[in-house]
């Protein structure tokens, strides 16, 4: 499902009045510890942004200037119905939200992009992982240098380990008996029979590969019937 600026934005945001005085304004960033807010119309519409920094060119000039004289006119609004991944791509620190009307909605900011963005990868992993540990075969990775990155949970049930006892430990050094080392050596998939105590094994290992250089591997195992 496509994300989109209406879902990550922020909302509740302070609106101003081109009618409204510096001070008025100077006082309402200091009290909602803000630097900056658009300036909307009657209805709602966005006319204008006004900050900081135009308060800071302001100095010197009376009080009750209207902020209508100092603000960015030239304002640029996204529509609450962009995908996100789109919205990144504007080179713009915080831009008006509006609706299908024009109405402002909302403030999106790049803290608002940043956490959709992680929010985003965090939802990717969980749902990969969730997965990994769905498959009803043993599933165990290793990086380049051989340490164990992944353990699924049939792979705990059928070797009875804990992955947090193991993960980031030496393959070799936990499963001498897999081989997987020989994977990174050779960069061919091995398939092949594994007897452990009673039981055996059938375990597909395969080298993992990036622009053709060698970064991992992964072997899936199930336990063979009697």
């Amino acid at each position: 499902m496509r994300v989109l600026v209406k879902d990550v934005m922020s909302k509740g945001v302070v609106k101003l009045k081109k009618t409204q005085t510096i001070h008025e304004v100077n006082q309402l960033f200091l009290d909602r510890v803000i630097d900056g807010a658009p300036v909307v119309d009657d209805i709602g519409r966005v006319i204008g942004v006004f900050t900081k920094t135009h308060l800071m060119r302001a100095f010197g000039k009376p009080l009750d200037t209207p902020i209508e004289r100092l603000m960015n006119k030239n304002v640029m609004t996204i529509s609450e119905s962009m995908p996100v991944e789109e919205a990144m791509n504007i080179p713009v620190g915080r831009l008006p939200v509006v609706d299908k009307n024009g109405k402002m909605v909302g403030w999106l900011t790049r803290t608002d992009l940043a956490k959709a963005f992680v929010d985003h990868y965090k939802r990717s992993i969980e749902g990969l992982l969730m997965v990994v540990d769905s498959t009803a075969h043993g599933l165990m990775a290793i990086d380049a240098g051989g340490k164990i990155t992944v353990f699924n949970k049939t792979a705990e049930q059928l070797w009875d380990i804990d992955a947090e006892e193991i993960v980031g430990m030496p393959v070799s050094q936990i499963f001498p008996v897999m081989k997987m080392d020989s994977i990174l050596l050779s960069g061919d998939a091995a398939s092949y029979r594994l007897q452990v105590d009673e039981n055996i094994y059938q375990v597909d290992a395969t080298p993992m590969k990036e622009d053709g250089r060698i970064v991992g591997g992964v072997a899936q195992f199930y336990r063979l019937q009697d």
